[in-house]
């Protein structure tokens, strides 16, 4: 049980830190925006640059008040510790059986979840996405655990309501579902298992947003989502090159996959088609986008729990499997790993209070609190990435140029996008929006901008810290009366 320590450790050191989630302070801006104005908005009423763009908000709702209420009660703490509850839960969930039906648990276990943790540290994140991988966790892990209880069939349409409030995943929810029945043969025919999958198909249309809503999640795969696999490193597949500095996304391919892939064909005689279903989807996912990382490990361990636990007495190959090199090298693999992420951590050694704040090293705060004061009276052109934090800081006023809320991507390729490659592009953009406020991110995607202005004999910088740089323009327009 002393194993149990190095995934504990390493959880509590990912999940526990500054907050550097973008998409939370615009969660904050949208409800802070419906409580003054008593309506949520249909166009955006943060940009001035698209003030008349419709702003597709309203098909996660209920996630975003989640993270809002314990904001209000327990200021940054309450949003950093839930996404540290969920977190854990999505790591709980495959050994939930285990304690129920009080079976040992696989000495290998922590070494597992150690990897596990590891690769999918990145998604320690506030944001609603959690909640679909934790519904989607729970869906696979009832048709593994309790596929004969009627109780699980009567509450899967509920499961299916909730999800559709709080994250627009629940369609993978439908294939998984279905590939379970499909599987199942005759014993799908079960008169309550059909009318639950009816109900579960229906719930999601008891959304604020009715049909638009159900058909927002296929909208956004076939319309929004190629452009984010162009600009956004979350939606990168793991065949992009862009992503192959981060070596431990592909540590599944050495690691959990084969480990997987050898105990399902050494057991192949107790493996359904549908443990071979989520196994292939499992690796599909992996690969198809960092964003599906903990998901698709979530699924591999819970399918790890399920065979471990079908072995009511393990084989000699599973026996040995405890003794052997391959366990030996796992346990120190695992325990090295937990070391050099936490001692290499830039947040290893802060109080703990420290951790419970926003990361000013990520967002513009002291940047922010100079322009409030100067209240530039010209446009302010700000950083993608800053865009959520601004719309929630200053609320529309003033209006900001553009956020990643917005699905406007041909607006984000001809404004933000073109005038990085030269200054001719760049002044055409100024003279466009009246700008005469730049504020910059510092963390590598504003870089030829700050290396233009820096040059531009029309502008100054004022300020600049960790997280962002002001650049004014010599104009006495922009602070005059």
């Amino acid at each position: 049980m002393a194993l149990w320590f190095v995934p504990f450790l390493l959880w509590i050191e990912c999940s526990v830190r500054p907050m550097t989630e973008p998409d939370l302070f615009f969660y904050f801006a949208l409800i802070e925006n419906y409580l003054r104005t008593g309506h949520w908005p249909s166009t955006d009423p943060f940009l001035y640059s698209l003030a008349n763009d419709s702003l597709m908000t309203l098909h996660q709702w209920l996630g975003y008040w989640v993270f809002y209420a314990p904001f209000k009660v327990f200021g940054w703490a309450g949003p950093i510790f839930l996404k540290t509850l969920l977190v854990g839960i999505l790591l709980i969930l495959p050994l939930i059986p285990y304690w129920r039906f009080k079976k040992p648990i696989p000495d290998y276990f922590p070494l597992i979840w150690t990897i596990a943790i590891f690769i999918t540290h990145h998604r320690f994140r506030e944001r609603v996405s959690l909640f679909g991988d934790l519904f989607t966790l729970m869906l696979v892990s009832g048709l593994f655990w309790a596929k004969e209880k009627r109780w699980f069939w009567y509450s899967l349409p509920l499961l299916f309501l909730t999800w559709a409030q709080l994250h627009p995943s629940y369609p993978l929810g439908w294939v998984i579902l279905g590939a379970f029945l499909i599987c199942s043969g005759r014993e799908s025919l079960q008169k309550p298992r059909l009318i639950s999958a009816g109900a579960c198909l229906l719930a999601p249309f008891l959304n604020p947003m009715g049909w638009q809503g159900v058909a927002y999640p296929f909208q956004f795969s076939l319309e929004i989502e190629p452009y984010l696999r162009q600009y956004v490193v979350e939606w990168l597949p793991l065949t992009d090159p862009r992503v192959f500095q981060f070596h431990f996304l592909y540590l599944p391919f050495f690691i959990t996959i084969p480990f997987l892939a050898w105990m399902m064909w050494h057991a192949r005689k107790m493996t359904t088609p549908f443990a071979w279903f989520i196994f292939v989807l499992a690796i599909v996912l992996t690969t198809r986008s960092v964003r599906f990382g903990l998901m698709a490990q979530g699924m591999l361990l819970v399918l790890l729990g399920w065979l471990e636990f079908q072995l009511v007495e393990p084989s000699p190959r599973f026996k040995g499997l405890r003794q052997n090199l391959w366990y030996s090298s796992l346990a120190i693999l695992s325990i090295l790993v937990m070391s050099l992420k936490v001692s290499s951590s830039s947040t290893w050694g802060k109080p703990f209070g420290d951790r419970l704040k926003v990361e000013t090293s990520y967002f513009p705060e002291e940047s922010a609190n100079i322009l409030t004061t100067l209240n530039p009276k010209l446009h302010i052109f700000n950083s993608f990435g800053f865009g959520g934090y601004l719309a929630w800081r200053w609320g529309g006023n003033p209006p900001i140029f553009f956020h990643g809320f917005s699905t406007n991507f041909k607006f984000f390729e001809d404004h933000y996008n073109k005038p990085q490659e030269s200054q001719a592009n760049l002044d055409a953009e100024i003279r466009q929006w009246d700008i005469g406020v730049f504020l910059l991110s510092k963390l590598g995607n504003d870089d030829n901008f700050i290396i233009l202005l820096n040059k531009h004999p029309g502008w100054q910088k004022i300020h600049e810290d960790l997280a962002s740089v002001i650049f004014v323009k010599r104009d006495p327009r922009v602070f005059g009366p």
